[in-house]
């Protein structure tokens, strides 16, 4: 995936850069009734590896793999960690209490919790992770 953006700020070895949110549908908003990306301006701090200054254009480069498999992890994660919560206490629970389907509910939640907890850490371990997000110049 590539974007391009302009450096808005330059904060010791990480600079701030505006671009413009790209509509999946396409790329002509005007005929568009769904109005989903009516040119709105995204602000990402990264970690400036070209010494760009302020004003700068720069092209953002991210690996489409990498990208897909943290989205997987954010959504994919507590989805399986819910649903083996739910199906793992329901079917402990259904010959014990007459409330197994709100207490297997409950259940869910909490291994949700647990997944995000987990996110969380994984996400710590890749703040200073540099090579997610590549900036190169951008020459028209």
């Amino acid at each position: 995936m590539e974007s391009l953006g302009i450096v808005t700020k330059v904060k010791g070895d990480t600079i701030e850069v505006a671009s413009i949110r790209e509509a999946s549908c396409g790329t002509s908003c005007e005929s568009c009734a769904a109005k989903c990306a009516e040119s709105k301006v995204h602000t990402q701090t990264l970690y400036n590896s070209i010494n760009a200054e302020v004003g700068d254009k720069v092209l953002i480069e991210t690996n489409s793999k990498n990208f897909l498999r943290f989205i997987l992890l954010i959504y994919g994660l507590p989805l399986v960690f819910f649903i083996v919560g739910v199906v793992s206490s329901n079917f402990f629970l259904k010959e014990k209490t007459e409330n197994y389907q709100l207490i297997s509910f409950i259940f869910g939640i909490a291994s949700m919790v647990i997944s995000y907890l987990i996110i969380k850490k994984i996400d710590s371990n890749y703040k200073d992770v540099k090579e997610i997000i590549v900036l190169k110049r951008y020459e028209a």
